[in-house]
């Protein structure tokens, strides 16, 4: 799945383990308060391997797909989309995503998050998308709402970060 851009979209493989590795590592800071499992599961590359087996179980029983953004230039993954929370039954699903610092601003999300709600639609039928996001992540709004996303409702209490309370998130949802 690419198209003549400045990154490629393609499903993780055992390849990516280090790449991703790296990502995390790397974006530690950003991503630890709404990754933080993810963050601990790719601690290492041996452990990044297992995370992208594990993936790639849940791409055989179509629950999840996890796409790694690679830059095309030098090829590193420069951020992850994660269609995940697949309910077949009611063609609904959740979008999750982060970059690299280091590619912010250059709309790349914007045209995975687009590119992967239209995978979905076509292989599996999905028509309906969710995002959930924090009202103080304005990046991530303004992901969702350049991808066609629109706000419905504020969700109480939704995520509870490793440390703190329990935060109220934002719910962004997307028709096709």
């Amino acid at each position: 799945m690419t198209e003549l851009t400045d990154f490629e979209l393609a499903l993780l493989t055992p390849d990516d383990a280090k790449r991703l590795h790296v990502l995390f590592k790397e974006n530690k800071d950003a991503f630890k308060t709404y990754f933080p499992q993810t963050l601990k599961e790719l601690k290492t590359i041996k452990a990044s391997k297992a995370f992208i087996e594990q993936a790639q179980k849940h791409v055989e029983a179509k629950k999840e797909f996890h796409f790694a953004l690679t830059t095309t230039v030098h090829p590193e993954i420069a951020g992850l989309v994660i269609l995940k929370e697949i309910d077949h039954e009611k063609s609904e699903a959740e979008l999750a995503y982060c970059l690299d610092k280091r590619f912010h601003g250059r709309g790349w999300i914007t045209n995975a998050v687009t590119r992967i709600a239209d995978f979905g639609y076509l292989n599996h039928q999905i028509t309906t998308y969710r995002i959930i996001t924090h009202k103080s992540n304005e990046k991530s709004i303004k992901v969702a709402e350049r991808s066609g996303f629109v706000w419905h409702s504020t969700l109480e209490t939704e995520f509870k970060p490793t440390r703190g309370k329990a935060q109220d998130m934002e719910l962004y949802i997307l028709k096709k």
